[in-house]
């Protein structure tokens, strides 16, 4: 089992098959951040997210999805891969400030005992707008549907 950098223009395809499993939409490709790692062994397992933000020490990790049809070790394993080779793409970026978000019990529990981040915020809401008119006016792969 390794992580590699992912290639949107390869690995696009995992993730929407991921996010179809897991009944959660499809991100726009041009939405999702270059900087990205992949895991796999023999083919790829799960992937996540950093968006670097320019000119700030700030990074911002996110889209960490999982094959929910691999088994649960193998998937621990994977997820542990990810996270740190995230973590990793943020220190050689120099980001001081590495923040996320999950409504995902398992996300937010594995974050604070695996990979020693800190729980921040208990009650926000996050608030999406489109700015292109209406590309994006489809935006089921942001909302949870209790609006």
């Amino acid at each position: 089992m390794h992580p590699r950098k992912w290639n949107l223009e390869t690995d696009y395809k995992y993730l929407v098959k991921w996010w179809k499993q897991h009944e959660f939409g499809e991100v726009p490709k041009e939405c999702l951040p270059p900087d990205g790692i992949i895991v796999e062994d023999k083919e790829p397992i799960c992937a996540g997210g950093l968006y670097l933000c320019t000119g700030t020490k700030f990074g911002f990790m996110e889209w960490l999805v999982i094959n929910k049809k691999i088994g649960f070790k193998t998937a621990h394993k994977a997820l542990n891969l990810c996270i740190e080779n995230i973590f990793k793409i943020a220190k050689d970026n120099e980001v001081k400030l590495l923040y996320t978000v999950t409504a995902e019990k398992s996300l937010q529990k594995r974050y604070v005992k695996y990979h020693g981040m800190e729980m921040a915020e208990k009650s926000a809401k996050t608030f999406i707008k489109t700015l292109t008119g209406s590309k994006y006016k489809d935006l089921d792969w942001i909302t949870d549907g209790k609006n």
